[in-house]
């Protein structure tokens, strides 16, 4: 990365309180994670988790470099383990089947100043050069682009035909048209006639798979942004609470931090994880309809 373009991101993401620069008198500036920073690391796991189930850890063409080969060690038990994205009430596993918005109200009612990534009419689309994305894997396609990212968040709220998706988000027609033939080609979504030449789109399993994204960007969103004061709040089905959600260890169950997972550097330890760590779900389906 060139020097001009490092000091605008780090001088965005200083003044977005991601990082605190720190500039002792007569040394270099150093840059050291906020709070808002740190609290990004389930994220980041969710990301990590993605990848290696359905992204670069699979990808026999990926370069060495993007492959999240290692295992996690959870330090409080010592095993290495996979994990669980959970209730905090409950502790079952999340699913998009078993949430619904804890209001009660559609989404597709939601006031335009109100919708997902509702801009200025200026600002609010900018394609990127086709050669410069292409080069990307497909989890930072998706989610290092803002309207990709809106479009998921709307696919798991319901969003299905092309209509649904112009009413839930902000976005011009010609746009969303590229953007939806993106997220085709990138495996997220899979579009099925109906009703003649009309299509709707379906989520497709690897598309599933990254709900614990959305959902973790909509809790630190929620902390940070919105001072604890969901705009959307999402409810669990089966123990009937507002979600709250979090990281558990699949050895022993227990909430995961930051602090207490570490890489394992030896990928054949992968005996030492026994089964509980190794299982995922298998919906059976290679689209889902959540």
């Amino acid at each position: 990365v060139s020097r001009a373009v490092l000091s605008d991101r780090l001088r965005r993401m200083v003044g977005d309180q991601l990082f605190e620069r720190e500039a002792p008198q007569g040394g270099h500036a150093e840059y050291r994670l906020s709070a808002r920073g740190l609290d990004l690391w389930g994220v980041l796991l969710a990301m990590w988790q993605w990848e290696r189930h359905h992204g670069t850890g699979v990808d026999p063409q990926a370069p060495p470099a993007d492959r999240p080969r290692r295992l996690l060690t959870h330090t409080t038990c010592g095993q290495a383990f996979e994990p669980v994205y959970a209730c905090r009430h409950c502790h079952q596993a999340i699913t998009p089947f078993d949430t619904t918005i804890a209001s009660g109200a559609s989404p597709f009612d939601t006031p335009a100043e109100g919708r997902i990534s509702a801009l200025p009419p200026r600002k609010r689309y900018r394609k990127s050069r086709s050669d410069d994305r292409d080069s990307l894997p497909p989890l930072l396609r998706t989610y290092g682009d803002r309207w990709n990212t809106a479009l998921m968040a709307a696919a798991l709220q319901g969003a299905r035909t092309f209509s649904d998706f112009e009413r839930l988000v902000a976005i011009g027609p010609t746009q969303l048209a590229d953007r939806l033939t993106e997220l085709q080609s990138l495996g997220l979504l899979r579009a099925r006639s109906y009703a003649g030449r009309r299509q709707e789109y379906r989520l497709t399993r690897a598309a599933i798979a990254t709900y614990p994204i959305t959902l973790e960007l909509m809790r630190w969103g929620d902390r940070w942004l919105w001072h604890g004061h969901s705009p959307l709040p999402v409810a669990h089905r089966p123990c009937g609470h507002v979600l709250g959600a979090g990281w558990r260890c699949s050895g022993c169950q227990q909430a995961l931090t930051r602090q207490t997972i570490t890489f394992m550097a030896d990928a054949s330890s992968i005996a030492s994880a026994g089964p509980a760590a190794m299982r995922r779900p298998d919906n059976g389906e290679q689209d889902i309809d959540p």
